[in-house]
């Protein structure tokens, strides 16, 4: 099955929240017009990341029940998409850095970022769950948050659950290193998708905010890792690509991704 998969690098600001929230359902609608069957947003698109205290992070922080997500899910219903995307959330007397798979049919899930990255953990609580994959109209969707990627064995849960495609929403910042020919943070996101058989779709985010810079390098990869969309430069922009859906974990004539892992040897020496 191929699928129309639109990712959104959006420019966003804590200082803004109602300005990031007009941007995300502007950009949910242009991108279903041009076709998008799923569209995926960045980390805390709705509250902007680099927070002045941990005040303004609850004030830009949304409930579950609250009238933003209603109406993104009426706007999901009546595009009849898939959305993904990074959101601040209340919980109790608690944030979580989390990401929502929505469908026609209203809120699918929540994950909570379970790696914290930086000064992260002065505003969010980890998560304790592992990542979210479910069946959608679309197929099996999982999503995890920017760094969790980095944990292969993050990835491999998401994959053994029966990810065919995996969404994230990200904010990746430029820690200096180069980013040419590609950024390393595009090489982690294709060798995810190599090793584990799956596409992935990461969305990144743009505009500098309170002297973070952000490597602004969004992309789409097949489940071989090779890259179909790739962020032209550090601005808005909108990408896509058709996305088959891998059927199975077949890498080569004799080999499957499963079927060659050896259980047996990581227990005898407690690789956990």
């Amino acid at each position: 099955m191929s699928i129309k998969v639109a990712v959104a690098q959006l420019e966003l600001s804590v200082n803004s929240p109602e300005t990031n929230f007009a941007k995300s359902k502007s950009v949910i609608v242009e991108a279903a017009r041009n076709g998008a069957q799923l569209v995926v947003l960045p980390e805390l698109a709705n509250s902007g990341y680099g927070f002045n205290s941990k005040e303004q992070a609850f004030e830009n922080s949304w409930q579950l029940d609250g009238s933003e997500l209603r109406e993104w899910k009426s706007l999901v219903a009546e595009l009849n998409i898939v959305l993904v995307s990074g959101l601040a959330l209340i919980e109790g007397n608690k944030l979580r850095n989390s990401s929502v798979i929505i469908d026609a049919t209203g809120l699918l899930g929540v994950y909570h970022k379970a790696h914290l990255w930086g000064d992260e953990p002065d505003f969010f609580e980890r998560g304790g769950t592992p990542p979210l994959v479910i069946q959608t109209q679309l197929g099996m969707i999982g999503t995890m948050v920017c760094y969790d990627v980095e944990f292969p064995e993050w990835v491999r849960y998401a994959m053994l659950e029966g990810a065919q495609l995996l969404a994230i929403p990200t904010n990746w910042p430029d820690t200096g290193i180069a980013r040419k020919p590609t950024p390393l943070e595009v090489v982690r996101i294709q060798a995810a998708a190599s090793q584990n058989k799956l596409a992935i779709a990461a969305c990144d985010r743009t505009g500098d905010e309170n002297g973070i810079h952000w490597v602004s390098s969004s992309v789409i990869t097949d489940s071989n890792g090779v890259i179909q969309s790739i962020a032209s430069s550090s601005s808005e922009e909108v990408i896509y690509a058709e996305i088959e859906l891998p059927t199975d974990d077949v890498i080569g004539p004799r080999n499957a991704i499963k079927a060659d892992r050896r259980t047996d040897l990581y227990k005898q020496f407690s690789i956990t």
